[in-house]
């Protein structure tokens, strides 16, 4: 079932002044509306609906869940009452309280400014030594078992004690896994459904890498690039940064390559890139349906100034497209002539293999095996 809400100004409790501790939000989009989703979420809470806000353009801009569970130390039990936010591509943005409500450690003493920070902090490392520990294991040898355990006398592991607020295990530890849990995974089903090639631009201008990283790997088989999305992915790839690069040309898919012009712009980056990109373009390119003559040329022009990796890769291309045109025969040719046995070689198997009848290229052949018994 879906409910079409009124955004609440950022409070998912109509309090007036809410404790609120948010990370700085890195994608341009103001929320306009929201919608509830109820789902199974195969967890302990009752509450199983999940808010999604929306942007007037009908993006995503953010999701919350409310988070109740009991808390306990010595004996007596509080309850976690939190609203957890998501960002659009599923990454911790924020935990609000109800007015009047607070966070408390196992001395009873509510949290501080700088505890509550120092959550919002924790409660923002996705790769948190937190997702691998058990309850037990944060707090080991508890005197009493009540389920929600915050126990003065149960000592926190010593090895624990930079990932969680102090006198505050429990709390820590399940608002951590509630975040990163079966609820993440509904918030990032929800925009998948979402997506477009204009949302995906928007996600990309995000100042958080992995915000950018996440949008990259959610374009090929999501949606089709717009001409502006491409252009955008052309950006990304360069010699400075690996990750966002390798990501950039795996967000290209085949039926992209049906394109001239996006063919004839990776040659230009190939021309520009180094070794670890050009393998990575090469490959990308293998996936084209066809070759653009300029893009065939291009590379036949630099075979002897490639090492033999790079020859196999293209070679590989021309095997695959069916490329034996006279003018790209003779380019390989010229590799017969290298010193390099392992150049030359693969050179003699793609000639061997198109079985050409050029008079020219057979005598070279002729010739290079002669030279080589």
């Amino acid at each position: 079932m879906v409910l079409i809400l009124l955004a609440l100004a950022g409070s998912a409790f109509h309090s007036d002044q809410p404790t609120r501790y948010f990370l700085a939000p890195t994608i341009a989009l103001k929320p306009e509306i929201t919608r509830a989703f109820t789902f199974d979420f195969d967890d302990e809470l009752s509450d199983d609906t999940l808010f999604q806000s929306l942007s007037k353009e009908g993006f995503p801009v953010s999701y919350h869940r409310r988070l109740k569970a009991s808390v306990c130390f010595d004996d007596k039990c509080r309850l976690l009452d939190v609203a957890i936010y998501w960002n659009t591509t599923g990454r911790y943005l924020g935990f609000e309280l109800p007015e009047k409500e607070y966070l408390s450690k196992s001395d009873h003493e509510p949290f501080t400014a700088e505890e509550y920070q120092r959550l919002n902090a924790l409660l923002a490392d996705a790769q948190s030594p937190l997702r691998n520990l058990s309850y037990e294991e944060l707090v080991p040898k508890p005197r009493f078992a009540v389920k929600g355990v915050d126990a003065v006398s149960s000592a926190t592991a010593k090895s624990v004690l930079d990932y969680i607020v102090k006198g505050a295990a429990y709390t820590t530890y399940k608002m951590w896994h509630f975040i990163y849990g079966p609820t993440q995974d509904q918030v990032i089903n929800l925009t998948k459904k979402a997506l477009s090639a204009e949302l995906i631009l928007k996600i990309l201008e995000s100042s958080d890498p992995s915000d950018r990283l996440w949008a990259l790997d959610h374009i090929n088989g999501f949606i089709k690039p717009n001409p502006a999305l491409t252009a955008r992915l052309l950006g990304f790839i360069s010699n400075e940064n690996y990750s966002f690069s390798e990501r950039a040309i795996r967000a290209i898919g085949a039926t992209d390559l049906q394109s001239d012009s996006l063919q004839i712009a990776l040659l230009g980056k190939f021309n520009q890139a180094d070794y670890s990109q050009r393998k990575l373009l090469l490959a990308k390119l293998k996936d084209a349906p066809f070759l653009n003559e300029k893009v065939r040329d291009g590379l036949a022009g630099q075979l002897q100034n490639l090492n033999g990796e790079l020859v196999g890769d293209v070679l590989a291309i021309y095997t695959k497209l069916a490329i034996k045109d006279p003018q790209t025969c003779k380019s390989v040719m010229k590799l017969l002539q290298l010193e390099n046995r392992f150049i030359s070689q693969k050179a003699l198997k793609f000639l061997e293999e198109t079985g050409t009848s050029n008079p020219a290229i057979l005598k070279e052949i002729a010739t290079y095996k002669a030279n080589k018994q």
